[in-house]
């Protein structure tokens, strides 16, 4: 009798522990500037294949009229005062702008042309766009407007995000450019597949991560969970193993280190790594043909790439950051900005945490809204990266 209260007294408190620390790291603050959109705005479905080419190509075109607009800007001392740093690389503001470029021009040539569209005759060249997205708000239809302005807020914010992410690259890794080609980011995908991913967890039982499955399950569809060594430890002292294969299922598990911090100047990462290989083989009874490791922050250095390679682990970053864990976002908010820059690159993996509600909740919102739009989530267990 004492044994099993005390064992009850322990699930509690390691509950407890989860409880803080998620609470902590997920409601801190975020960035100055976080960019927001307004679905609502659009006034046409995006639930069909030709609905979705449509509201992509005019996100495409904002965002190029933002984009352009920073032409003056691009030189060092600019970039300095426009992104309140002291020191960038404007190297890697200008790889990721080139990268940037090429993306957007591939998607259009890739589609077919549209005649509520603004001309643009194929094949389409930069300054095709370049030009058109110049001059689109004064040959939008009035009831665009609204959007029209909302979108190019968005997207001055997310222009903002992005290359100030760049400007500080390498200085600072992150999700924005590679250090090697064996990162895997989400542009590598087909046209319109996407993958789903979930950092940070697991919570304690019955919290958040156990509600988010759930969602997936019941809509059939399946992610990679990055979780910390740390936690998944936890998680298995207080929860017999066999609940912990039942949780994730059919789901991925993969490697978010040990302890959420940023690996780049991290003198213990590789301890960090093969301690959570460890808690990940002593639960996984799977044998994933693939194994995934994803750095806190997306920091990480050459060693750690290395080493990844050596170990046949493949490092995965994003290109849809939801921006979930952030106090200054919604989880309609959420739902609209993955929507928004799922339109815009048509492709990738998208990042959310399953430490707080705001994924479970976004989710059925970005299903429903894409309907029959011919969106793919993809199997984490099936799926491979053309490289």
């Amino acid at each position: 009798m004492v044994k099993g209260t005390l064992g009850c007294i322990m699930r509690k408190y390691v509950g407890l522990i989860f409880l803080l620390i998620g609470t902590v790291s997920v409601y801190g603050q975020g960035p100055k500037k976080i960019a927001k959109a307004d679905r609502s705005l659009w006034p046409y479905e995006i639930n069909s294949a030709t609905g979705f080419n449509y509201a992509s190509k005019m996100e495409m075109l904002v965002f190029i009229h933002v984009l352009e607009g920073l032409n003056t800007k691009l030189n060092e001392d600019s970039l300095k005062t426009h992104l309140g740093v002291s020191k960038v690389d404007l190297s890697s503001a200008l790889a990721w702008k080139k990268r940037t470029k090429n993306t957007l021009l591939t998607n259009f040539n890739a589609l077919p042309e549209d005649k509520k569209i603004p001309v643009i005759n194929n094949p389409v060249t930069w300054q095709h766009l370049s030009e058109t997205s110049l001059h689109i708000e004064k040959k939008l239809p009035a009831e665009l407007h609204q959007w029209f302005l909302n979108a190019k807020e968005f997207y001055s914010s997310y222009v903002y995000e992005q290359l100030r992410l760049a400007a500080l690259f390498p200085r600072i890794t992150s999700e924005i450019l590679t250090l090697s080609n064996e990162e895997v980011t989400g542009f590598e995908l087909p046209d319109k597949q996407f993958l789903l991913t979930f950092d940070d967890g697991p919570t304690a039982p019955g919290g958040h991560t156990d509600r988010l499955i759930e969602t997936l399950n019941k809509n059939h569809t399946t992610g990679i969970f990055f979780i910390l060594g740390d936690r998944l430890n936890s998680r298995a002292m207080s929860d017999p193993s066999q609940a912990i294969h039942r949780l994730y299922g059919n789901h991925l598990i993969a490697s978010h280190g040990r302890v959420h911090k940023p690996h780049q100047r991290y003198d213990d990462w590789e301890s960090s790594l093969s301690y959570t290989a460890g808690v990940i083989g002593s639960l996984e009874t799977k044998n994933p043909k693939t194994k995934y490791f994803r750095p806190p922050y997306g920091q990480r250095n050459e060693q750690m790439v290395a080493y990844l390679k050596e170990s046949h682990t493949t490092l995965m970053l994003w290109n849809i950051d939801s921006q979930d864990w952030n106090a200054k976002i919604s989880h309609q908010e959420v739902a609209d900005r993955v929507i928004t820059l799922m339109l815009l690159w048509r492709r990738g993996i998208i990042l959310f945490h399953d430490i707080n509600p705001k994924a479970n909740n976004a989710l059925p919102i970005i299903w429903n809204k894409l309907g029959e739009s011919g969106v793919k989530w993809l199997d984490p267990n099936t799926f491979s990266i053309a490289k």
